[in-house]
């Protein structure tokens, strides 16, 4: 289960959800920066980085790069994930896109 911004995302949701994210950056390049376990829970700091070559996460296409920190925070069930919460600024990733002005 994908603890969702409003919701409780099901396997199928958070998938396409991850397909979306594809689909806006498909170059897109995920690298673990700091990875913390403790009992059944697992913390991955991690940046993503692409361009938003194509439409996708509700925004249209803009050729620009993107580089995006976030934190995922997973419990384990019998050596399977069986919770998930994760934390990124899409407001970061809308400005670096220009589909947004910066707050400065």
């Amino acid at each position: 289960m994908a603890h969702a911004e409003n919701h409780e995302a099901t396997l199928e949701e958070d998938i396409a959800a991850a397909r979306e994210e594809r689909k806006a950056l498909p170059d897109m390049r995920v690298t673990v920066n700091q990875l913390v376990a403790e009992k059944d829970l697992v913390a991955v700091y991690w940046t993503a980085v692409g361009t938003n070559t194509q439409a996708g996460m509700g925004f249209r296409a803009t050729g620009k790069k993107i580089k995006i920190d976030g934190m995922t925070l997973f419990r384990f069930k019998s050596g399977r994930i069986c919770e998930e919460w994760s934390v990124w600024d899409i407001l970061s990733v809308l400005r670096q896109a220009g589909l947004v002005g910066s707050s400065q």
